[in-house]
């Protein structure tokens, strides 16, 4: 392991977006409430790969590739493929995922992102809309 890796660990994901219940209930009311980036700004996985990012659940954790940013909530699961990062429909896994140009809809599953922890605090959904 690189010293790189020790102080900034990171773990290579495929993004996984996938309906959850409580986001869902969340997002019938005002999606800059405290509820909805709660139930929405959240990402899921396995508890090893949370390990590997020395994270308990509910920590911050980076979300990153060649589309966007995005700061959520981090938890772990045994339920979880390692290697997966499970995010509900939301403007922070939208995020990270490319809109094609073409009319079809956008690839909403193995995008690859990476992990990393984050001391800051969650993407506020103002800093997620279109400029």
């Amino acid at each position: 392991m690189a010293l790189g890796d020790f102080l900034f660990p990171h773990v290579e994901l495929k993004l996984v977006v996938a309906p959850s219940f409580e986001a869902d209930i969340a997002a019938t009311g005002d999606k800059f409430s405290q509820e909805y980036i709660h139930a929405a700004a959240r990402v899921t996985l396995h508890k090893s790969d949370l390990q590997k990012l020395g994270l308990q659940d509910g920590k911050n954790v980076n979300l990153k590739n060649k589309v966007g940013n995005v700061i959520v909530r981090a938890f772990g699961s045994e339920k979880a493929t390692e290697g997966f990062a499970v995010m509900p429909p939301s403007s922070w896994a939208m995020a990270l995922v490319a809109v094609p140009v073409e009319k079809s809809p956008p690839q909403m599953h193995g995008v690859s992102i990476t992990a990393t922890r984050s001391d800051e605090d969650v993407t506020h959904p103002e800093a997620l809309l279109d400029p």
